[in-house]
């Protein structure tokens, strides 16, 4: 496999940052050669609010991705996520020849006209989606190409970003050497691989629980219909926690392995049992937090969560068409008992999902954690987006050899070859040691 056949995504998220390196399977299914994942600090609700640190924890993860696998990256699909992304819909029309017959050149003469719609001022548009086609008027839901009228009108759904916003993003790939950078909005990417094509069809939710925001992605009839980026996510469960006088490196580690999302879901034997933290050394004093108090600490804060994801839910129209009901991803779908909590609350079928759909059978184990499922989603946006991935071009890294012939000193280059995923299970596993944290050992009588 040549390396201009790979591509590398890279999950900005606001407490670490994923790079991910794929390519297309023998079936058209994605291929993950390979995953880092690093810290990340000065994001604040999916906008940069310190440069420097993003750039830090974002040189990093490419530096490692291209140690790791003999490359240098210098063009990337790049998530985005904040309460800047927004949805416009945008609506055009042609008129039809004298015969009526609606012919493949108006639908793409439509296509091209949406495609010359300018973003308003300080917006960027990352997507055009095609929603739905009108023939005189009347709304279709097939193909229009065949059928009869005077005038096709479709109505394009615009997923819109500020431009401020990317141009800091853009500044901080400048400083790490990256100039080609393709935007994604993170909601779309995640959906892209954890939601099947029928529960597309039937009308799903996707709601990717992240640490700075909550993105949601609703899919009506195969068609991505909203998107939207909701400022509030996990972190306010760890300020919560940190209040209780926990130690910042153990809370998440914590808060994943002895938290429910409610109290009801906490096995009886552990109802009142109190989970131990001893010090490192004798200046840091044990501390200890039931797991009662815990659940209800996180049970207050995904409520809130809850009741946002609802109101965007309402706002987009589709409530009472969500079929195949919500999907829940990203770091805070670890929690045990999230799904029962949402299930209550929204009265919609609930499931856990992470990256399988579309991903090839070699990949599967390896991206099994929902954690990362936007980066595996914008390698599944960047490969299925060919004229993009055509620039995508990964070259190897050169080696030097020198020898000394006859007192002449000469240099012979290498090609790296081509980066495999034969340890991607181990490279996983350093992955998710990284996003979590360390571990917190667990005893009722002490730790």
């Amino acid at each position: 496999m040549d390396l201009k056949d790979y591509i590398v995504s890279i999950d900005l998220g606001c407490s670490k940052v994923v790079a991910a390196l794929g390519t297309l399977g023998p079936n058209r299914d994605v291929v993950v050669a390979d995953l880092v994942s690093k810290p990340m600090n000065g994001f604040m609700r999916g906008e940069i609010a310190n440069i420097e640190t993003v750039s830090q924890g974002l040189k990093a993860a490419v530096s490692e991705l291209e140690s790791r696998n003999g490359i240098i990256v210098s063009d990337v699909f790049v998530s985005v996520e904040g309460r800047h992304i927004v949805c416009a819909d945008n609506s055009g029309f042609v008129y039809i020849g004298s015969d009526g017959e609606i012919l493949e050149e108006n639908v793409k003469q439509l296509r091209n006209n949406m495609s010359n719609v300018q973003a308003p001022e300080g917006k960027v548009i990352l997507q055009r989606i095609e929603q739905n086609y009108k023939i005189d008027s009347r709304e279709i839901t097939s193909n229009p190409v065949g059928m009869y009228g005077k005038q096709l009108e479709a109505t394009y759904s615009f997923v819109l970003a500020g431009k401020s916003v990317l141009e800091r993003i853009n500044k901080a790939f400048d400083r790490v050497g990256i100039k080609g950078r393709t935007h994604y909005p993170a909601a779309s990417a995640s959906a892209q691989v954890v939601a099947t094509e029928e529960e597309k069809e039937m009308g799903v939710a996707v709601v990717d629980l992240g640490a700075g925001v909550t993105n949601l992605a609703i899919y009506h009839g195969g068609v991505l219909r909203h998107v939207v980026s909701i400022p509030i996510g996990q972190e306010i469960i760890n300020k919560d926690i940190r209040a209780n006088a926990i130690p910042e490196r153990l809370i998440e580690k914590l808060k994943t392995t002895y938290g429910y999302a409610t109290v009801s879901s906490i096995p009886f034997n552990e109802l009142n049992s109190v989970i131990r933290i001893n010090g490192r050394n004798q200046y840091e004093k044990d501390k200890a937090i039931s797991y009662r108090d815990l659940s209800t600490i996180i049970n207050a804060r995904l409520l809130d969560i809850l009741d946002f994801v609802v109101d965007e839910i309402r706002t987009s129209g589709y409530q009472s068409k969500l079929g195949a009901g919500i999907i829940l991803t990203g770091g805070g779908s670890l929690l045990k008992g999230v799904d029962t909590l949402f299930r209550e609350h929204t009265g919609q079928e609930v499931r856990l999902g992470y990256a399988e759909v579309g991903v090839g059978a070699e990949s599967i184990e390896g991206t099994s954690n929902p954690t990362l499922a936007t980066a595996i989603g914008l390698l599944a946006m960047g490969l299925a987006n060919e004229e993009a991935a055509t620039r995508r071009v990964i070259k190897p890294q050169p080696t030097v050899n020198s020898t000394e012939e006859e007192g002449d000193k000469t240099k012979n280059k290498k090609k790296k070859k081509a980066p495999k995923g034969n340890n991607l299970w181990k490279k996983i596993c350093d992955v998710v040691e990284n996003i979590v944290g360390p571990v917190v050992d667990d005893d009722d009588e002490g730790m």
